[in-house]
């Protein structure tokens, strides 16, 4: 089979496109991801709880739908933190007693309609005092990393598809019309041609963008050395820019089927 380098050149440059697009992309929502994480109940508790009844609320808390985790902490330990700012020792000198109230972080799935639900639920409690989940700050959060993510799904369907047509224009132009006209002249059925060259366009496509993935690891082990925070392309995505390479082969091979007549 005779390499088609023009055709070659650009699978493995949309692939390239394709591959940074989708790394930046799952960067990004790494550090939204953790900016969500962020996002938490904080449960403040009543003076004077035993820690029977702070066992009972935890239980209480642990049972609620969506909770994942619950870090509990005491007066001493709010206090302990809040001295940990030198700055603000001297006015807890002037205080002289603590006015921290033990309280509970909960963790929930990160969603704000379920962190609002739980959080009024939680305030209903009789053990808790006070309850905060960000209010505003979080739902505004919330809204801007939805539309991140819209935006980057909705840019990464127009920037596949535009490679596709690129690529399967690209197909079509570069067919060898001669080498047709030779397998016609030996005899070969038209299907028999055009499923040779749908089979070619799959491994120019498969072998491309596997190429392209190795070229993309490549420049990443040259960059992780010097920006520690990037990461690759998990295993789902990487797959997905070969499972790309496979549609693209197929459809611009069938693209041009009509010349192959």
């Amino acid at each position: 089979m005779k390499l088609n380098w023009s055709l070659l050149v650009t699978l493995f440059i949309s692939f390239i496109i394709l591959g940074v697009f989708l790394v930046g992309i799952e960067n990004m929502d790494q550090v939204i991801s953790a900016w969500e994480e962020e996002v938490a109940i904080v449960a403040f508790l009543k003076e004077d709880l035993s820690p029977d009844e702070v066992d009972k609320l935890y239980d209480k808390i642990m049972g609620e739908e969506y909770v994942e985790e619950i870090i509990y902490t005491s007066k001493e330990e709010a206090l302990e933190k809040f001295l940990k700012e030198e700055a603000l020792e001297k006015e807890m000198d002037i205080l002289g007693e603590n006015p921290f109230p033990a309280s509970v972080l909960v963790k929930t799935e990160r969603k704000l309609g379920v962190i609002k639900e739980i959080s009024k639920r939680i305030a209903d409690y009789p053990e808790i005092e006070e309850v905060d989940y960000g209010g505003r700050g979080a739902e505004e959060l919330f809204r801007a990393t939805t539309l991140f993510r819209m935006v980057g799904l909705v840019t990464g369907v127009i920037l596949g598809l535009g490679l596709l047509i690129v690529a399967s224009l690209l197909f079509r132009l570069t067919l060898p019309k001669e080498k047709i006209e030779r397998l016609k002249e030996k005899e070969r059925s038209i299907w028999m041609i055009r499923g040779s060259f749908l089979g070619q366009g799959i491994l120019q496509g498969l072998f491309t963008s596997l190429f392209a993935l190795g070229v993309l690891y490549g420049i990443y082990r040259l960059l992780i050395s010097r920006v520690e925070t990037i990461s690759f392309m998990n295993l789902e995505t990487a797959l997905g820019l070969v499972g790309a390479g496979l549609v693209f082969g197929l459809m611009g091979s069938l693209f041009s089927w009509r010349v192959i007549k």
